[in-house]
């Protein structure tokens, strides 16, 4: 082929987009993303237990232990994700919401 007839077009830039701004989560949405994380990590190892103890037909934990540590897990990683995507006084809020929801399930199932 002979390609000494081409012409080049040089297509028009677009600037890029800038990215939108992040807002730094801070201390408290670290501290509060790490209790999500840590009640996830203990309903883990109370179902790993429970059905440890199911196999050598031992009591363990007990069912409603292991459904309120679930739950707990569960709850905590949700309101973690407001606390994640929110600001001001709603990401405030949702990060307590999140260390009440790790405090109580403590409370309830490991020191009352």
């Amino acid at each position: 082929m002979d390609y000494s007839n081409v012409t080049t077009v040089e297509l028009p830039m677009t600037p890029r987009a800038e990215p939108a701004p992040r807002h730094r989560g801070g201390p408290w949405r670290e501290l509060s993303g790490a209790l999500a994380v840590g009640m996830s990590v203990l309903a883990v190892v109370v179902i790993v237990f429970q059905v440890l103890a199911w196999g050598r037909d031992v009591p363990g934990p007990g069912l409603w232990t292991v459904i309120g540590h679930v739950a707990a897990a569960a709850l905590a990683v949700v309101v973690q994700r407001f606390a994640d995507r929110l600001t001001g006084w709603p990401a405030a809020a949702s990060v307590l919401g999140v260390v009440a929801v790790s405090g109580t399930a403590l409370w309830l199932f490991w020191w009352a």
